[in-house]
């Protein structure tokens, strides 16, 4: 099991990347059910390809996908 501070790292390495992924909106650091730590991949949900082709894990931390639409800024 990955650590939060592997995770933060490995999202370090690879969030910029990943934003240019299309219908990738954001990369964050979250647990998941197990209490575990996952890279968490948002998604834009209008995108009906968004996600498609990312990997099920990066460098040994899981990737969560999570379909949560854009963010905008307020």
């Amino acid at each position: 099991m990955t650590t939060e501070n592997d995770v933060l790292q490995i999202k370090r390495r690879h969030s910029a990347q990943l934003l240019q992924q299309p219908g990738v909106c954001g990369v964050g650091v979250e647990k998941d059910a197990a209490q575990g730590f996952v890279l968490a991949v948002h998604l834009d949900a209008s995108q009906p390809k968004a996600g498609a082709g990312l990997p099920a894990s990066i460098d040994g931390a899981p990737v969560k996908l999570i379909h949560s639409g854009p963010f905008l800024k307020q």
